[in-house]
């Protein structure tokens, strides 16, 4: 009975001392209040920075807009290998300006002109052909009044011109697309503008050629005017000057003086007036030292 009334007692005096805390075991903290104390910071700070932006409703707005900028300037500039269609308004957004890329046109064809960023710098370069149409500019250069597309007042010549700057783009910069609106459709289709313009880049082209021709043939002659003895046309080498009449391709007239090494002549190859036949200089009046 004493050793049964014993253990009892031992096991009741056990259970009311609390066991000491390990030395080397950390006592455990409620983590509860840490985790609170974060949360109402974190939603004051959510708070604090709605209030701002109610009270600067424009920089929420900026901060939109940027937004939508930065999206549709990556979805414009996906390449896919296809060229892509610009209307003047979207074209505006390749400007350079906060790292957007720089895009021109030309004869309605755009170009990234990026890596010439330099050249075309908005204050210091040709930053007033960025982000739009200037094909005028191209050949009037007037950086001022004629930044736009109306080209229906060119000759050949000037639109031979402008198809060569046309291919310097294209050799020197990355294609991108076309921009809707004076030289192409909704469609990409070259309209009636581009088409004549290019027609008659390959008309000027094909005169060009065809006079290159004739001077190859026959030389042209030195010519000399001065209002005190009035014009004069020689040849070098023993050549005889003759007024050579032509026709360009398309049926343009044409006339210069030109240098022969035989001394015939006729309706076409004539002896300037007062000068012999053999003569390797003749003296001519001023209107006919300009044809």
């Amino acid at each position: 009975m004493s050793t049964l009334k014993q253990r009892k007692t031992a096991a009741a005096e056990g259970a009311a001392t609390p066991a000491p805390h390990a030395p080397d075991q950390p006592v455990e903290k409620d983590a509860a209040p840490a985790k609170k104390e974060q949360a109402q910071k974190a939603a004051g700070a959510q708070k604090t920075w709605l209030q701002f932006l109610g009270e600067h409703p424009e920089i929420c707005l900026t901060l939109v807009c940027t937004l939508l900028c930065a999206v549709t300037l990556w979805y414009l500039s996906r390449d896919d290998g296809k060229p892509r269609l610009f209307d003047p308004e979207a074209l505006k957004l390749y400007d350079g300006k906060k790292n957007a890329p720089m895009y021109l046109a030309i004869l309605g064809s755009v170009f990234d002109v990026t890596k010439g960023r330099k050249k075309y710098d908005g204050e210091k370069g040709y930053g007033f052909f960025i982000g739009k149409d200037a094909t005028r500019a191209f050949i009037t250069g007037d950086f001022k009044n004629d930044l736009n597309d109306q080209i229906k007042d060119f000759t050949p010549e000037q639109y031979r011109s402008l198809v060569e700057w046309r291919n310097f783009y294209h050799k020197e910069y990355i294609f991108k697309g076309y921009v809707v609106g004076a030289f192409y459709n909704q469609d990409g289709k070259p309209n009636r503008i581009l088409r004549r313009a290019e027609e008659q880049a390959v008309k000027a082209k094909s005169e060009e050629e065809a006079m290159a021709e004739i001077e190859r043939q026959w030389p042209a002659c030195n010519v000399r005017w001065s209002e005190a003895e009035g014009g004069t046309v020689w040849c070098d080498g023993g050549a005889y000057p003759r007024k050579l009449f032509g026709q360009l391709p398309g049926g343009k007239p044409t006339t210069r003086c030109a240098c022969f090494k035989e001394l015939g002549w006729s309706d076409l190859r004539q002896v300037y007036p007062g000068c012999a036949p053999d003569a390797t200089t003749c003296k001519v009046e001023q209107e006919k030292t300009k044809a």
